[in-house]
């Protein structure tokens, strides 16, 4: 029977360098019975290497369970491939559905993520930024009120990459590049849809400091238009469903000076799906009674009963827009010449990573969705 080629007796049997270590590729070269840099040559696919002996060196990297060493690859680079995504909650819908669009987006340039939670704590931001930093992280996209601004900049002025997503609106640092919504935009084109149907009795649920341009952008419409928001047609929340449920009830409660409104716009989806919930529970009919607009344009916002009319962020572009600034500042770091890779924040220096990289403020673009959650009002 004729022999086949890979039934040479090797230097050791596949499988015995699996004990006890983890195959490298000396012990491909051993059990092939080739120069190490021939199997080098072979797994790189450099060099020249006859057919057969290729044959046989990716054999025993099978048999042997060889898993390249990508950190060590990695580091050559002055990279490790890995971004951390820091967001301040997961209750909000809006930001998995960001999550998931970053993900995407760094998987496709062979990027893994890691994801961070810091329940809107700063002291826990603070934590877990100190804990990526000994991570290898190449770079940092950090979003909403997640963690403290000044910890943030301390980080940048090392040189750690950073891009601000979605940034809260009362703070814009000019020295971190940022990738924000058009949020003054936003709070025009609520105000212009429920004007242009005919409402003038128009409340306000809104987070405040952190969404002031949304709220000046609507108060500002309403203005040109003759109209003024009176404080008792003000409610705050903190951008939670509970917060908009209990602010559409003091909007509607009995008492007040003022007729109860025939809208509500509430600066985010998850503050409007509350609002809904406690006007369906007086009694009130969506949009028959009052009508309800929300911002962020939620996937649960199509599928509500009825469904919410928003202001949409796009975010795709918002994602993509935070990706590659923040990938722009990291290859600037990696290809800085003869830099030993510490760990990010340690003794580098932040303005030779950042050559020929500025820092700048990208605005996306809001867009106007119209449900049925809004109407002509009953009454004017």
């Amino acid at each position: 029977m004729k022999e086949s080629r890979f039934q040479q007796q090797p230097h050791e049997r596949p499988g015995a360098a699996r004990k006890g270590h983890m195959v490298t590729i000396y012990d491909i070269a051993r059990a092939a019975g080739v120069a190490k840099s021939t199997v080098a040559n072979v797994l790189s696919g450099k060099g020249k290497v006859s057919e057969a002996t290729r044959q046989r060196v990716l054999y025993y990297a099978r048999e042997l369970g060889y898993r390249p060493n990508l950190l060590a690859r990695n580091l050559s680079q002055h990279r490790t491939f890995t971004v951390a995504l820091i967001l301040p909650t997961i209750a909000n819908p809006f930001y998995p559905e960001i999550m998931e669009a970053i993900e995407h987006i760094l998987r496709q340039r062979d990027y893994q993520t890691l994801f961070c939670n810091t329940h809107g704590d700063f002291a826990l931001g603070r934590q877990q930024m100190e804990r990526l930093m000994s991570r290898w992280v190449d770079g940092y996209i950090i979003m909403g009120s997640s963690m403290d601004i000044a910890d943030i900049a301390h980080y940048f002025r090392q040189g750690v990459p950073i891009v601000l997503c979605d940034w809260q609106e009362n703070e814009s640092p000019s020295d971190i590049p940022q990738v924000t919504v058009d949020f003054f935009r936003a709070g025009q084109l609520a105000a212009e849809h429920l004007l242009a149907l005919g409402h003038r009795r128009i409340a306000v649920i809104v987070d405040e400091p952190q969404q002031h341009l949304r709220l000046e952008g609507f108060r500002t419409t309403l203005r040109q238009a003759g109209l003024e928001l009176p404080p008792d047609r003000i409610a705050l929340g903190d951008s939670s469903l509970e917060s908009g449920y209990a602010a559409a009830r003091q909007l509607l409660s009995v008492g007040q000076e003022l007729a109860p409104p025939t809208a509500i716009f509430a600066t985010n989806d998850w503050m409007a799906l509350g609002a809904m919930e406690l006007v369906l529970d007086r009694g009130l009919r969506v949009p028959e009674d009052i009508s309800i607009v929300g911002l962020d344009d939620i996937v649960v916002s199509a599928h509500l009963r009825p469904p919410l009319t928003t202001i949409a962020i796009p975010k795709t572009r918002l994602a993509q827009e935070a990706t590659e600034l923040l990938l722009a500042q990291i290859e600037a770091a990696s290809q800085e010449q003869g830099r030993e890779l510490p760990p990010a924040g340690e003794g580098t220096d932040g303005a030779a990573q950042r050559q020929g990289v500025t820092a700048p403020l990208r605005l996306v673009p809001p867009s106007l969705v119209v449900r049925q959650s809004t109407a002509v009002p009953a009454s004017p």
